[in-house]
């Protein structure tokens, strides 16, 4: 629960600023916002994702009680994320007329606006890169109360001065500065909270057996890293470049929606990598498999409940939120990323569990493969049907690599054979949930367009999904010991 609250505020933040800084910046000013954000984030690619590494043997280390050992792995991913950090600033700073002449057709105002904000977030990407090291430190010691506290109070403050920095009328500069000074403040944080724990972590330069121990276990996991790099700014770059920073804004508030949603849930099917680790190094598969089978079912359903009360919801919910322009364009991406989101959704468990059965470099290949066919897939559809064929390449993506993915994993790196893992598992999930979406949208459509309408659907779906939830997803034993703590609170 800590590590998911760590993302909900700051999501829940973050959705709030959307209408506030689309209506402060302009459409046009909130796609450059955009453009900036995943320029820099695409600058990430650099990072082999050492902190996965750093986690492990800094938990080790630290049980162990090997100082030591300790201190050389914690500055040998300093070192790295602060060379990392600084090669990215100088090349974003430097490359930033380059990148948005050759890439983005804007107009000669437009264009010297956002080469300065892009020189301006340069420097954020090196405090970025420094403060996603630091926060693993409190993770490895399983402080996870901590970090959540760090990640949830600045993930919120960074959105309210974003939003404070717009209204006080300083542009997209303006706001792009207030974000690397919160990223600052941020790594500063982060210093007074690992020195406060008292570890010993005076200088030593990492040995040689150190060092590849780290970039070793790091390297498979640095495939699903680019590929999540890919996937997640990717569409947003290209979109940019051919159909420009307003067509990038309407498609970016729909996606923004569903994402942040979905992320939450990942948060809380992340909780069974550990497990799975600990069930199979003392070989006890049979009890792995009913952990997998029912995290599939509860995860698969949760998230399709979520995603699908977004759907139900959306045209009312984007009129209000952002406006009646974003109904028009946004309803359509939004319905088509959500199902491709959802679809996605389904590799998540089996590939934490390919992983911690030892097979990364499986769910690595295949996120790579993933996130290469999806951008080529995103490129054509940007350019046959603008950012409605972006939606529908992410969906046709979507649909491809996961159903390989599962077919591919299971019976052979995860020890389930794919039918059972859809008829005890996700599978049932999706029947029971898409049969009531299926009775609840014709009455959505039936329905006149209101606030109180939208709000009656809701209602209506929460109450019918919650009881066919209980009926069909909640395991007999699982009802009985509901039954029975219900009859102890009476008594």
């Amino acid at each position: 629960l800590w590590n998911a609250s760590g993302s909900a505020l700051p999501a829940l933040a973050a959705l709030a600023s959307v209408p506030l800084l689309i209506s402060t910046l302009g459409v046009e000013g909130y796609g450059i916002v955009t453009i900036v954000s995943s320029v820099i984030g695409y600058f990430a690619v650099l990072d082999i994702n050492l902190s996965a590494g750093a986690i492990k043997y800094l938990a080790e280390s630290h049980e162990e009680n090997d100082h030591i050992r300790f201190s050389e792995t914690f500055w040998f991913g300093a070192l790295f994320y602060g060379l990392l950090g600084f090669i990215g600033s100088v090349a974003i700073f430097f490359g930033s007329p380059a990148i948005v002449r050759e890439l983005f057709d804007m107009s000669a105002t437009v264009r010297d606006n956002t080469i300065l904000a892009l020189r301006v977030g340069a420097i954020g990407f090196g405090m970025a890169q420094v403060q996603s090291y630091l926060i693993v430190v409190p993770q490895a010691l399983q402080r996870y109360d901590r970090s959540a506290q760090s990640e949830a109070f600045f993930g919120v403050l960074v959105n309210i001065i974003s939003v404070l920095a717009a209204l006080a009328g300083a542009g997209v500069v303006g706001v792009i500065a207030v974000r690397v000074l919160v990223s600052a403040v941020n790594v500063a944080y982060l210093c007074y909270l690992i020195r406060g724990m008292e570890l010993s972590l005076s200088f030593r330069f990492p040995r040689k057996d150190v060092r590849i121990a780290l970039t070793s276990f790091s390297a498979y996991a640095y495939l699903s890293k680019l590929a999540s790099t890919l996937h997640q700014h990717g569409d947003k770059l290209i979109i940019g470049a051919l159909a420009g920073p307003s067509a990038l804004t309407f498609y970016t508030v729909p996606v923004t929606l569903s994402s942040r949603i979905l992320g939450l849930t990942y948060r809380l099917s992340s909780v069974i990598y550990p497990r799975a680790s600990a069930l199979a190094a003392s070989a006890r598969m049979n009890e792995l498999r009913q952990i997998y089978l029912s995290a599939m079912r509860y995860i698969t359903y949760i998230n399709l409940v979520a995603l699908g009360m977004i759907v139900l919801a959306g045209e009312e919910f984007l009129r209000r939120w952002v406006g009646d322009a974003f109904v028009t364009k946004g309803y359509p991406i939004l319905v088509l990323m959500t199902v491709a989101l959802l679809v996605d959704s389904l590799t998540n468990i089996p590939s934490l569990v390919n992983d911690a059965l030892g097979h990364p470099n499986i769910s690595g290949r295949f996120a790579l493969l993933r996130g290469i066919i999806g951008v080529g897939l995103v490129y054509i559809g940007t350019l046959t049907y603008g950012i409605v064929g972006a939606a529908i390449s992410h969906l046709i993506g979507a649909c491809i690599l996961s159903a390989c993915f599962l077919i591919y994993v299971h019976g052979r790196t995860v020890p389930i054979r794919l039918i059972d893992a859809m008829k005890d598992g996700a599978g049932r999930s999706l029947i029971v949930g898409l049969f009531v979406f299926g009775l609840l949208f014709p009455i959505k459509w039936w329905l006149p367009t209101g606030l109180y309408q939208t709000a009656l659907i809701m209602i209506l779906g929460l109450i019918t999904l919650t009881i066919a939830g209980f009926v069909f997803i909640v395991s007999v034993n699982e009802r009985a010991e509901f039954f029975a703590f219900t009859r102890r609170l009476r008594s």
